[in-house]
């Protein structure tokens, strides 16, 4: 099983990107094939202005089995990035299975990662995995040395993990 973790943020604190990175060591951990994508390291272009990475993550994603979207929440919808990422780098994602990590400033925002599912099945036929994880702020631990998920964070990440991995089996198979 080949799985893409795109984390999409800007933000070089991004707290999405430490759970598409908390994930990938589960899944690597499985014996699960990881592509990660961050987001901060490719210049992408519109749909009709694409530059030379947005061919480049296309490439990265397009013998995938499956697919992990890190997200930042923003006006209750995923960012810019991740949407420069669907537009033009998705074509090769037809019926594959998806998991989203969602990281909010507030609990409010709940239910914003259902414009990428909308989008996903709507779009790519992709069928998403029903767990989620969400997280604000008060999901994480703070220390002088770096920013860590909080046991309950942790848990959840691990369910999500273990589901991802047992499900996308069963798909590929």
């Amino acid at each position: 099983m080949k799985t893409a973790i795109i984390s999409s943020s800007q933000n070089l604190n991004s707290k999405s990107y430490l759970l598409c990175k908390e994930v990938e060591k589960l899944l690597i951990e499985k014996g699960v094939e990881v592509v990660f994508i961050d987001g901060k390291d490719f210049s992408l272009g519109t749909y009709h202005k694409q530059t030379e990475d947005n061919k480049k993550v296309a490439n990265l994603i397009k013998d995938c089995d499956n697919f992990i979207f890190g997200m930042a929440v923003y006006q209750y919808s995923f960012n810019a990035n991740l949407k420069l990422i669907l537009d033009t780098c998705m074509d090769e994602c037809d019926n594959k299975l998806f998991g989203t990590l969602v990281a909010a400033g507030g609990q409010k925002s709940y239910l914003c990662y259902m414009d990428l599912v909308k989008c996903c099945m709507n779009e790519w036929r992709m069928i998403p995995l029903p767990r989620v994880v969400f997280c604000n702020s008060s999901d994480f631990e703070f220390n002088a040395e770096k920013t860590i998920p909080s046991q309950d964070l942790e848990t959840r990440l691990i369910e999500f993990a273990n589901d991802f991995e047992k499900i996308g089996q069963k798909l590929i198979s």
